[in-house]
């Protein structure tokens, strides 16, 4: 079992985290969308890694968004520190069904990011709808001059 822990300091030069708490509604995917692309903005990424970043948080936010809980919340976390970007993206879904590697969305994510996990965290395994689950993914970038 995962265990997510906010971190508050990531280092010199780190951005983030930048944290969305979001109705887990479609509706709501081009504000995460938004705050995606300002952020790589700000750490100077190129048109096409901006692309992948938007693609990938798409991907795995709709693969929750499809499976949320009524009433849920959806999580995207954004943190950019020594050259990779992390997001993390969870919310409490009815079956707690975690995204396999035959999803069109999985496979997506598996070949944009360097690293990707899925899990589920059981409050309480008897109840059906206290199964939140959470999608992490990482990508390494090109060093930025800072200035």
């Amino acid at each position: 079992m995962h265990r997510e822990e906010l971190a508050e300091w990531a280092g010199p030069g780190a951005a983030g985290p930048v944290e969305l708490r979001v109705p887990a509604q479609a509706r709501h995917l081009a504000m995460l969308r938004t705050v995606a692309r300002d952020f790589g903005g700000r750490e100077g990424f190129t048109e096409n890694e901006l692309t992948d970043l938007l693609v990938a948080v798409d991907a795995a936010c709709t693969c929750l968004i499809r499976w949320s809980a009524p009433g849920a919340m959806l999580t995207c976390r954004l943190v950019f520190a020594f050259g990779t970007l992390t997001v993390s993206v969870s919310t409490t879904t009815l079956r707690g069904c975690v995204p396999g590697p035959h999803a069109l969305g999985w496979r997506v994510l598996d070949t944009m990011t360097d690293t990707l996990a899925a899990w589920r965290y059981e409050h309480d395994p008897q109840r059906s709808v206290d199964r939140v689950v959470h999608i992490r993914f990482a990508k390494r970038f090109a060093a930025r001059p800072r200035g």
